[in-house]
């Protein structure tokens, strides 16, 4: 279906930034586009620890990674894929950058290898670190019940067959299992990890009850913490906070959420159909706002942080966006036309709340238009526009 070059988010802050000779650790799920960012760098040198033979090479001696590097006659820009199958490396990396004798464009699906190897050099504050996600709406306009259904990983949205697409979201997941689950962890016993995956994605935006989910798939709730640490490690998952800063109310929700980081891998991992009752659609559109919300930080590289707001005995709020002291609630509505009604909960958080002066209502409005005092109703499709002229003021 879509078959044009889709120029990416995230584009312009690496090239700003290698400009400047800084290096760059790009992580990402797999899939999403940082092989195909990196081939319109032009680099110098191409290492992909994907592969055994390459990952068993520098395993053996990274070393070869300076040989190869002083043998330019000037300063190389290189791209090492997979670089946390071979946490070693970063040693060379470290000495190579502080002397200036080459430059890095690194990426990796995966974080936990590089925070199990305590006493390997990450070179802290030499590498500039950056996330890329999925597709976003503002990079290209899916659908939405399509990016519901089967999400918005490149290779799956340039596929126009709907069970062609079924095909690979089901191989995607079993190859992350594969991959990065048996491979990459201690995991012994994968059974009840699955049957954990499956219920992870069925409550991916819920507010997540270790407790509950222990008591029903068995495992201790330690042994449930580290399920979801693995799934955050491996970058499928993002863990969301509650916002709880200065509330003067006493019960708010303390749990946190979790997002899996494309509907598409979700659905499947949950087992469910491509088609959904109308009001999981509410559920499942709330999950693609935060998702959207969440790729629009990474992409400004900024400092926002997503939250939620909720009382279990009061009023909620879906998403809360923190952002050099200011906060901007965001009540998320699948419908065209929301209502001055929907706009209530916003009203209750900005009353207590100094720091948040406006609001606004997401939803799938062709227009941009005021619901209320200083709440505006926005699409989807605009969200990312919106955020940036927000975040600017």
């Amino acid at each position: 279906m879509y078959r044009y070059m889709i120029k990416r988010d995230l584009i312009h802050i690496i090239q700003k930034q290698l400009k400047k000779g800084k290096s760059l650790f790009v992580l990402g799920p797999r899939q999403v586009g940082k092989t195909t960012l990196a081939k319109d760098l032009r680099t110098d040198l191409e290492l992909n620890l994907a592969t055994s033979s390459e990952r068993l090479k520098y395993e053996k001696s990274p070393e070869i990674l300076s040989q190869k590097a002083l043998s330019f006659k000037k300063k190389p820009l290189i791209y090492i894929d997979e670089v946390q199958k071979v946490p070693a490396l970063f040693g060379e990396i470290q000495v190579l950058a502080d002397q200036q004798k080459a430059q890095f464009f690194l990426t990796g699906s995966s974080a936990r290898k590089l925070k199990m190897q305590s006493d390997q050099n990450l070179i802290p504050g030499r590498l500039i670190n950056l996330r890329l996600d999925a597709l976003s709406l503002h990079e290209l306009k899916i659908p939405i019940a399509e990016a519901l259904s089967f999400g918005q990983l490149p290779r799956i949205v340039k596929e126009s067959d709907s069970e062609q697409k079924d095909l690979e979201l089901r191989s995607y997941v079993e190859n992350y299992l594969d991959e990065e689950i048996r491979k990459e962890t201690r995991i012994r016993q994968m059974a009840p990890f699955i049957r954990f995956i499956e219920l992870a994605a069925i409550q991916s935006g819920k507010v997540t009850n270790f407790t509950e989910i222990s008591k029903e798939l068995g495992p201790t709730v330690a042994t449930i913490q580290s399920y979801y640490q693995i799934l955050e490690d491996t970058l499928i998952v993002d863990r969301i906070d509650p916002y709880l800063k200065n509330a003067s109310r006493k019960k708010l929700t303390k749990s946190s959420k979790y997002l899996f980081f494309d509907l598409g891998v979700r659905r499947v991992s949950a087992g469910e159909a491509r088609t959904f009752l109308p009001e999981r659609k509410g559920d499942l559109f709330e999950h693609l706002v935060g998702n959207e919300i969440l790729k629009w930080t990474r992409a400004n590289a900024n400092g926002a942080k997503l939250y939620f707001w909720r009382d279990p005995d009061g009023p909620e709020v879906d998403w809360v966006l923190e952002f050099q002291g200011r906060l901007l609630p965001i009540e998320v509505k699948i419908k065209s036309n929301p209502k001055t009604s929907d706009t209530k909960h916003l009203h209750i958080f900005m009353s207590e709340y100094a720091k948040a002066k406006k609001g606004i209502v997401v939803c799938t409005t062709e227009q941009r238009f005021s619901l209320a005092e200083k709440i505006e109703a926005i699409s989807i499709f605009a969200l990312h526009r919106f955020l940036d002229e927000w975040s600017s003021t």
